[in-house]
């Protein structure tokens, strides 16, 4: 009898508590289809990913497969981490089969090589209370641009929304990567970016990126978005998918099929009418240089140390095919990063399916790939959570941001002249 071969996988709990379960049912299906091949899994958090993946990549010990940030390719890359997949996938036609903006995390711009597969997607939205609009006499129309959503914001912040006094908008606090995330589409629509185009200098220092910025973080400042009072550092979707604290919220169309399983594609299993018909969605707003998503995600790596990368592609195959792309977004709501399957998925012509294909294909954007990516990520990051620091300790002001944006732009410069 032949030996069976032993791929370990690594990958972030994005099923939540039930991840080993419903990616174990997966593996199931791939070692029923390959006999001679079994996967061993391990979930890592997601606040230790990242170290725990530049560790294993220092000491060459990687799994045979891991996902990845869809922003940390380029970083990977550079110390050489990640096996190059691309005569794999111009054998397997892979490339077309793909949304072109997902595809672009994967590939090194300067060569055209392909480190890794785009596995599930991501694209931040606004969600409403649609009983608030109503009574505010709003709709989705008021907050199509910045200046709408602003006066939105002061409009309905303080109404009652059935439980006491609501604040406007429920935003995240939590000062990790996801911050940059969050940010990153006010900066884009002021007409910024992080980093100037050429890749070597900071420019979230510049006017127009300063402008998203300051639009952000003032909407903590004003408590028009409340982060004061909490105890916790959260995400505050569940304060206002459940809790009702909110008359707005910005999340994931990941995040927000974990509370309104259906809301976008009926091929999950819908909640009661009443939940459904609570909640309306839209495009984030449009500030002077546009409108844009941050279109996240996560895609699939082989070790460059691997032994057993033949076997590795046969499971980013599995993982990535159509059928489970499918399986995976009624599951755990994760969206395909797959052209065919997103369409197959949404094809009902709902107004929040308009909302999320419009969302996802015109407006989403992901950072360019750069070598030091991972470092620049967290410096930003700790920009972000110094400046949440100081609204909650009533220090911050319009000089304090500009100083604090100046710091961090300064580090971000002499990391990427290194």
């Amino acid at each position: 009898m032949q030996k069976a071969t032993y791929l370990k996988f690594w990958i972030m709990p994005v099923g939540g508590n039930d991840t080993s379960q419903i990616i174990g049912r997966e593996i199931e299906e791939f070692e029923k289809s390959h006999p001679g091949i079994k996967v061993d899994l391990s979930v890592v958090p997601w606040t230790q990913a990242w170290k725990d993946i530049i560790t294993a990549a220092k000491r060459r010990q990687l799994p045979d497969i891991f996902q990845i940030g869809n922003t940390w390719t380029k970083t990977l890359t550079s110390i050489s981490s990640l096996a190059d997949l691309t005569e794999r996938v111009s054998e397997d036609k892979m490339k077309s089969k793909f949304h072109p903006v997902a595809w672009s995390t994967c590939e090194d711009e300067a060569t055209g090589n392909v480190f890794a597969v785009p596995w599930g997607a991501e694209a931040r939205m606004l969600f409403y209370r649609k009983d608030i609009f109503k009574k505010a006499k709003l709709s989705i129309e008021d907050v199509s641009t910045w200046d709408q959503f602003y006066n939105t914001c002061k409009t309905i912040n303080g109404c009652d929304g059935g439980n006491g006094p609501i604040g406007a908008l429920g935003i995240p606090d939590i000062k990790d990567q996801g911050l940059v995330h969050d940010v990153a589409p006010w900066v884009w629509s002021g007409g910024g970016d992080y980093l100037t185009k050429d890749g070597l200098y900071a420019a979230f220092n510049k006017p127009e990126a300063v402008k998203g910025i300051k639009l952000y973080f003032d909407l903590m400042e004003k408590d028009y978005a409340p982060i004061r009072d909490r105890k916790v550092p959260g995400y505050a979707v569940y304060d206002f998918f459940v809790s009702g604290k909110y008359g707005m919220c910005i999340a994931g169309a990941f995040v927000a099929a974990g509370y309104l399983p259906g809301f976008f594609g009926t091929s999950l299993s819908c909640r009661s009418q009443e939940m459904m018909d609570k909640f309306g969605v839209a495009a984030l707003p449009a500030g002077p240089g546009g409108r844009f998503s941050f279109l996240g995600g996560s895609d699939l790596a082989i070790s460059n140390h691997s032994m057993n990368k033949h076997e590795a592609w046969q499971f980013i195959k599995f993982l990535t095919s159509n059928d489970t792309q499918i399986r995976l977004y009624k599951n755990i709501g994760a969206l395909p990063s797959g052209i065919e399957p997103f369409a197959s998925l949404f094809c009902q012509g709902t107004e929040q399916e308009k909302i999320l294909k419009q969302t996802y294909s015109d407006y989403g954007r992901s950072y360019r790939q750069i070598d030091f990516w991972g470092g620049v990520e967290f410096i930003i990051s700790e920009l972000f959570g110094s400046l949440i620091d100081s609204i909650k300790s009533r220090k911050y002001d319009e000089r304090l941001l500009s100083a604090e944006i100046a710091k961090y732009a300064g580090q971000v410069d002499y990391i990427l002249s290194l």
